[in-house]
């Protein structure tokens, strides 16, 4: 492969990068409004989901145009491949910010749930931790990520009863319970996506797919 091709890849791969890194900010930005029900943060949040969507499209498009102008082997291969699943998953982020700044109130009935908090926090780490990883192709840096996504998971469970057993009781209304549960969901699912590329990061600079329980221990 000629210098200009790679010259393309790194800005490929930049462009990647920061279009996670805009999703990942859109998502601490709703999780402020939600929690500040800031219903200008939240405006302005939904406008940038188009800008969300257009990116995802055109880097979509640049990473099939790339391998079909220049059947690249090995390792560019990978790097493509892992980009656009990156691209999938960062333009999912920004879509779950978008769909909490819509459940975003100019009352809060009740206090948002303190565990709630937190596992915004954790999804937001473990999405930092990997994109950091994606740059900087330092795979050390996805060994602490299962124990995140494990927080994710025990946060989001007993966060679905507590939800539960507050709207059961009056403490929390239905509307508002409902919203966040939602955001709860969401949040599970950043986890489940912030996985998904910490193993496409490990198999770009590896070549070995292995799913994240095993890079942890590695």
């Amino acid at each position: 492969m000629n210098d200009y091709f790679h010259l393309e890849l790194d800005a490929y791969k930049n462009e990647v990068n920061w279009y996670g890194r805009f999703s990942l900010a859109l998502l601490k930005n709703s999780l402020m409004a939600f929690e500040s029900t800031d219903l200008m943060i939240a405006a302005d949040i939904i406008r940038q989901k188009e800008y969300v969507n257009n990116q995802y499209e055109i880097l979509n498009e640049r990473g099939i145009l790339l391998i079909a102008l220049n059947q690249p082997m090995a390792k560019d291969l990978r790097l493509i491949s892992s980009c656009m699943d990156i691209v999938t998953s960062s333009e999912r982020i920004g879509r779950y910010a978008k769909d909490i700044t819509e459940l975003v109130v100019a009352s809060r009935p009740a206090d948002i749930p303190p565990a709630l908090h937190r596992e915004g926090e954790a999804a937001v780490s473990i999405l930092n931790t990997v994109y950091t990883a994606f740059e900087s192709g330092d795979v050390s840096l996805l060994h602490g990520c299962v124990k995140i996504e494990e927080e994710i998971d025990t946060l989001y469970a007993s966060l679905y009863k507590e939800i539960v057993a507050a709207m059961e009781s009056g403490r929390m209304t239905i509307p508002f319970g409902s919203a966040c549960h939602m955001v709860n969901r969401y949040l599970e699912r950043c986890g489940d996506h912030a996985c998904r590329m910490a193993e496409k990061v490990y198999y770009l600079q590896t070549g070995k797919r292995v799913p994240l329980e095993e890079i942890s221990e590695l």
